[in-house]
């Protein structure tokens, strides 16, 4: 069964940096349309009304853009300016919620799927605002800047209450949170190269080191996990991918193995055993077959030519 796709990226002078494209059956990578987006889409997430949401990292300012596919080919229908955002790294939706997370000033950022207007807003002093997930009926934010996590409950998908304070170790520089389930999180940290295993407080239950390579260092730039509890995370630096079973609340090293240069997001593709990794310096995205593990490490597949690539969606 084919799969569409959207590779995202901080694009290089005079050159497009969305691209749909088609993943086949056995895994080859065919580009279907690219449009130039212009304003350095780096992260793009998908709403429950279907439409693409395009983060655009900017040194002045930020803005959200709303895309919808016809056919095969990007068109955009939305627009929304953040007045006090600048940097604007990732988007996730929350039903018909789009929270947005601003890396050089620190916002923290709510806009209504229909990119009329903002919501909330929170921006701590001293903030790297990088990721919000929510998990249950609670709302995470990763701040890299300050190695903390802040958790609000959730009423109709938007904050309420008071704002819990989670530090994190001094310096750990927590990057992306996922809900690894049975009341747990797993949370990638870019500054110390580790992966923590949290209960809800931000308290840690158990820690690895992202990657296994020595030198150099590791800065992990993203992490995804699959159904059957296969945890996949980017090691920028040594520019491997290690794969680790989660089994309750610690994680059992599979293998790692060679991608492209500095991988930032990954993305598994549900329904296959593809991974794909979004490599920023290398400009492309590249497509991994798993099937081999946990015996051997994956094989690539294809890869595509993508500049400045760091974000990889699945649309359907």
């Amino acid at each position: 069964m084919a799969h569409t796709l959207l590779f995202s990226g901080y694009g290089a002078p005079g050159c497009d940096d969305l691209a749909v494209c088609r993943l086949t059956a056995d895994g080859t990578l065919e580009t279907l349309s690219t449009l130039r987006h212009g304003r350095a889409p780096s992260f793009c997430c998908r709403g429950q009304n279907g439409w693409i949401y395009a983060a655009s990292e900017r040194g002045d300012g930020a803005d959200v853009t709303a895309y919808v596919l016809d056919g095969t080919t990007l068109r955009e229908i939305a627009r929304i300016e953040i007045p006090t955002g600048r940097g604007l790294c990732h988007l996730y939706a929350c039903g018909d919620v789009i929270y947005g997370s601003c890396f050089e000033n620190g916002l923290y950022f709510a806009v209504d799927s229909a990119l009329t207007r903002i919501l909330w807003q929170f921006q701590p002093a001293g903030a790297n605002a990088h990721w919000v997930q929510s998990v249950g009926h609670a709302l995470f934010l990763a701040d890299l800047g300050n190695s903390r996590l802040y958790r609000l409950a959730l009423e109709n998908n938007l904050p309420t209450g008071s704002v819990k304070t989670l530090p994190q170790p001094t310096g750990s520089g927590p990057r992306q949170v996922l809900d690894a389930g049975d009341g747990m999180l797993d949370c990638v940290y870019e500054l110390d190269g580790h992966m923590r295993v949290l209960n809800h407080d931000g308290c840690t239950v158990s820690t690895v080191q992202a990657s296994t390579v020595p030198k150099p260092r590791s800065w992990p730039g993203g992490a995804c996990a699959t159904a059957d509890g296969t945890l996949f995370v980017s090691n920028r630096g040594p520019n491997t991918i290690s794969a680790w079973q989660r089994n309750g609340p610690t994680r059992h090293f599979l293998c790692e193995w060679p991608t492209g240069d500095w991988p930032r997001a990954l993305c598994a593709v549900p329904g296959t055993l593809y991974l794909l990794a979004a490599c920023q310096r290398e400009g492309a995205v590249h497509c991994y077959d798993c099937s081999p593990l946990p015996h051997r490490a994956p094989t690539e597949t294809a890869s595509l030519a993508l500049p400045g690539a760091s974000c990889a969606l699945v649309l359907d």
